[in-house]
């Protein structure tokens, strides 16, 4: 494995095993695309995130732990971290939300402005998703791919524990099969890897 190429792990998963890996997506992955637009621009045309979904299903966005509310102002740079949830209960939803009623009450946490817009690319950017949002969008990402660094990828197929190799049924690592049970031992952790997923089908007969 070229110590300078990001390996691509691919795992063909049974049916129902996707949603194990949704956690993931909490944690961060990372998404390398062009510079130079919005929040607003970067999910949508970027990462293919619908602009209506954006809007009407995603409540909550934080760009570098701040709240915004104008996703079409605030830009995206090298190494922002860019969280999106759905509605969140109680208080605390209700003033994270973006274009909400007591936005005013948040003030100290959120972006206060546009940001540095300068083209160029591909910039690094880590997507963080949360509760109904990942499991809508999650699964899309997954099958795309997304970059997870090696080490947070053995840490969660560890905590499956014996239940591993209940959720996949083939891996291949740049198109090199490899035993499912040995990802865990094979995968390099001081690096990034793009995992992708393959849902299964039935099992014939």
């Amino acid at each position: 494995m070229d110590a300078e190429t990001t390996p691509r792990l691919t795992l063909t998963v049974t049916p129902g095993s996707l949603s194990r890996f949704l956690p993931l997506l909490g944690q961060g992955f990372t998404v390398q695309r062009p510079a130079g637009a919005s929040v607003e621009g970067f999910l949508c045309r970027a990462c293919g995130i619908a602009r209506d979904y954006l809007r009407e299903r995603v409540q909550t966005v934080f760009l570098n732990g701040k709240a915004i509310d104008d996703l079409a102002a605030a830009m995206v740079n090298d190494g922002s971290t860019i969280a999106l949830s759905a509605a969140m209960p109680g208080l605390a939803g209700a003033v994270l939300r973006k274009g909400g009623a007591y936005a005013a009450m948040r003030r100290q946490i959120s972006h206060a402005g546009p940001g540095d817009s300068r083209a160029g690319g591909p910039v690094s950017v880590t997507i963080k998703l949360f509760n109904l949002v990942a499991r809508e969008l999650g699964p899309g990402f997954l099958e795309q791919g997304v970059l997870i660094h090696g080490a947070s990828l053995q840490d969660f197929f560890r905590r499956q524990d014996r239940g591993f190799g209940k959720i996949g049924r083939a891996a291949d690592i740049d198109g090199r099969p490899v035993d499912f049970e040995k990802v865990p031992e094979i995968i390099p952790g001081n690096r990034l890897v793009l995992l992708a997923l393959r849902p299964a089908g039935p099992h014939p007969g």
